[in-house]
C-alpha cells in the first residue's frame, strides 16, 4: 500500500524529501556512539564498506559483527557513511605472528632458533619470527625489517633476541620487542598508529619504548650499562626505578643496576670534507672539525646511503680517518663524535663517494722519492701489475703535470728510460696501469726526484808518510762524502783482499803482502749513492818493503796515481 502511496502523483513532492530525512536521522544514529576508548583502534569509513566485510577483515573469529555493530551504535549494517567512524576494542582485533625479514648482511652471522639448539647461517632474504636470537661476530653487521616497515641495524659482535613479533591483522598496527643482550643496535622506525602499535628494545637494565624514530641502544652485558642516542623522535627510556623521555638529540646512560641518568646534549654532526669527485688514489684521508667534548670519532663505511650493513665500523682518536682501499663502486660514509659517558653523537654523511681506483698502479722501484739521480738519461722501473697489461708513464717539470715533458702510452715490462738526456733539475715523475680493456687506471703520486752530477772520480794526490806498507791518499769531495776502497790480485777485482769504506780521502795500509797490487776508488755521496769506480791503478810492495816493515824501519811511500 506505500508503495502505491508513494507512486502516486499528487505524493510525489512529499516522498522526495523523506528519503533527505531518512538519510539525516540514520547519519544521526550512526554517529551517536559511545565514545572511543583509550584502548580502541579507530577505522574510517570508506565507500562501499559494510558491518560484515570489515568484521570478517579485522576481528578475531569468535567474535561476531553485531558486537561491532552494537558497539558503534550503527542502524543500518549494510550502508556506512563514507568517512565516518567505527571504534574497535583492541582485544576484539585479529592477532598474528609476524617476522623479520634479513634485508641485507656483511660477515658471518649465527641464528638460534627456538625449535633447534643447533645456530644458523644468517643469509640476506631469511625471516625469523618471535624466539629467534641472531648474532654477529667480527666485522659483521645486518639489517632487520619488521612487518611495518621498521628497520634494526645489528652491528658487529652482538646479541639481539625477537622476544614478541605481532601484527593486529590489516590494521597497521604491530607490536615489535626486542632484547639486546650485548652491542649496538641502530634502529629506524616509522610513525606507529593506534593504540595497541609498541617498538622497544630492552637490555638487561633499561627499556626504550618509541612511537616513531630514529635511535641507538648499545648495551654492555660485563659492565651491565645502557645507553640510549636519540637521532630523530622521543625515547621513554625506562628502568626499575624511573623512566626518563629522551628527545631528539640528546641520550641517556644507565649503569648497572642504577636509574637512568639525566639526558644529555648530543655533539652536533661533524662537517666532513666529502670527497668531490671520484676517489682514485689511495691511500685516501677523510678530515672533518674536531668537534669540542669529543674523545674520539666513529667511522662507517656502507654499500649505499640506507647504511643496511657496514663495510668498515671503527674509532679513530682524530679528527681524520684513511679509507681503505675499496673496489670500484659508490659507497656512504658517516662519522659522528664520541663524548664523555661514550655517548656517540649526530652523524655527518657524505651520501655519494665513488671509488674508480682499479687498475691500480704499480709499485714504485726507482727512483723513489726525493732521490737524487745522476744519469741523465734515468731509468724508471716499477713492479708488473697482475691487473695490468701496460703502462702509462709520465715525466714534467711540475707536481702538477701541467706541462708533459715526456710521456710513453703504452710502455710494457717494469720501467722505461728517458728518451733524451735532461738538463740538470728537480723533475716529478708518475705511472699508470692499462688493463685488457684499455681502461687506464689511476695515476701513483707525483714522485719528485733531483738530477745532479755525477760525484767526481778521485784525482791523485800528494803522497804523504807514515810507519804503515803503503798510503793512499787523495783529494777530498764535499763534506759527508765517504769513500769505498779496494786492493786486489787481479784487475776484476773478484776477490778483493782490501774492501774498506773510510770518512776522509786517506787510507794507511799495514803488513801488506809483497808482490802487485791493484787499487781503485769510489765516492759514495751523502744520500748513500755510490759513484762509479776509478780506474783500477797497479803498484807494487817489494821485499825490501816487507823487510822495512816487520823491521820497524821507514815505509815507502807510495804516490797513487789515479
Amino acid at each position: 500500500m506505500t508503495y502505491r502511496v508513494w507512486g502516486r502523483p499528487r505524493l510525489k513532492r512529499r516522498w522526495c524529501t523523506a528519503p533527505f530525512v531518512f538519510a539525516i536521522l540514520l547519519a544521526f544514529a550512526c554517529l551517536a556512539q559511545a565514545a572511543p576508548s583509550s584502548s580502541d583502534w579507530t577505522y574510517r569509513v570508506r565507500p562501499k564498506d559494510n558491518i560484515w566485510d570489515l568484521a570478517a577483515r579485522y576481528l578475531k573469529s569468535d567474535v561476531p559483527w553485531q558486537k561491532l555493530q552494537d558497539y558503534n551504535h550503527v542502524a543500518d549494517p549494510l550502508h556506512l557513511p563514507p568517512g565516518m567512524t567505527l571504534n574497535i576494542p583492541v582485544a576484539w582485533l585479529r592477532l598474528e605472528p609476524a617476522k623479520a625479514k634479513v634485508v641485507a648482511v656483511i660477515g658471518e652471522a649465527t641464528a638460534k632458533l627456538p625449535d633447534s639448539a643447533t645456530p644458523v647461517p644468517v643469509k640476506a632474504g631469511m625471516s625469523f619470527g618471535y624466539g629467534a636470537s641472531l648474532s654477529t661476530g667480527n666485522d659483521t653487521s645486518l639489517t632487520l625489517e619488521f612487518a611495518d616497515g621498521s628497520r634494526v641495524l645489528v652491528q658487529a659482535n652482538s646479541e639481539l633476541a625477537l622476544d614478541r613479533l605481532s601484527a593486529y591483522g590489516d590494521t597497521g598496527m604491530v607490536d615489535t620487542r626486542l632484547r639486546l643482550q650485548r652491542g649496538r643496535v641502530n634502529s629506524d622506525v616509522h610513525p606507529l598508529t593506534g593504540s595497541a602499535a609498541r617498538f622497544s628494545v630492552s637490555t638487561p637494565g633499561t627499556i626504550s619504548s618509541v612511537r616513531g624514530t630514529h635511535f641507538r641502544v648499545v648495551a654492555d652485558p660485563e659492565g651491565g650499562a645502557a645507553r640510549t642516542e636519540v637521532v630523530g623522535g622521543k625515547v621513554d627510556v625506562g628502568g626499575e626505578k624511573r623512566h626518563v623521555l629522551v628527545k631528539s638529540g640528546r641520550g641517556v646512560a644507565t649503569a648497572d643496576g642504577a636509574a637512568p641518568g639525566q639526558p644529555q646534549d648530543l655533539l652536533p654532526a661533524p662537517a666532513i670534507a666529502c670527497p668531490s669527485g671520484a676517489v682514485n688514489q689511495f691511500p685516501v684521508e677523510l678530515q672533518w672539525p674536531a668537534l669540542a667534548g669529543a674523545e674520539h670519532y666513529r667511522l662507517q663505511i656502507a654499500p649505499n646511503e640506507k647504511f643496511e650493513a657496514l663495510l668498515l665500523d671503527r674509532v679513530v682518536s682524530t679528527a681524520t680517518a684513511t679509507l681503505p682501499e675499496l673496489p670500484d663502486g659508490s659507497y656512504a660514509v658517516r662519522v659522528r663524535g664520541i663524548g664523555a659517558g661514550a655517548l656517540e653523537g649526530l652523524d655527518g654523511v657524505c651520501p655519494h663517494v665513488t671509488i674508480d681506483g682499479t687498475p691500480q698502479p704499480p709499485l714504485i722501484v726507482s727512483p723513489q722519492p726525493d732521490r737524487k739521480v745522476r744519469d741523465k738519461r734515468p731509468e724508471f722501473r716499477w713492479t708488473e701489475s697482475v691487473q695490468a697489461v701496460s703502462y702509462r708513464w709520465q715525466l714534467a717539470a711540475d707536481p702538477a703535470f701541467a706541462q708533459v715533458l715526456a710521456e710513453q702510452d703504452n710502455a710494457r715490462g717494469d720501467g722505461t728510460r728517458a728518451p733524451q738526456a735532461l738538463p740538470l733539475g728537480r723533475y716529478y715523475w708518475r705511472v699508470a696501469s692499462r688493463d685488457s680493456g684499455g681502461k687506464v687506471g689511476p695515476y701513483t703520486h707525483a714522485l719528485p726526484f733531483e738530477l745532479v752530477e755525477e760525484p767526481p772520480v778521485p784525482v791523485p794526490g800528494e803522497p804523504k808518510r807514515s810507519n804503515g806498507d803503503l798510503v793512499l791518499s787523495w783529494p777530498g769531495g764535499t763534506p759527508g762524502q765517504h769513500y769505498h776502497v779496494q786492493l786486489a790480485r787481479d784487475p776484476q777485482f773478484a776477490k778483493p783482499e782490501v774492501d774498506a769504506t773510510v770518512d776522509k780521502p786517506e787510507l794507511d795500509l799495514k803488513k801488506l803482502k809483497s808482490g802487485k797490487w791493484y787499487v781503485r776508488v769510489q765516492t759514495i755521496d751523502v744520500d748513500g749513492y755510490a759513484g762509479p769506480w776509478s780506474p783500477a791503478q797497479k803498484t807494487r810492495i817489494s821485499c825490501v818493503s816487507c823487510r822495512w816493515a816487520i823491521a820497524g824501519g821507514g815505509a815507502a811511500l807510495l804516490w797513487l796515481a789515479l
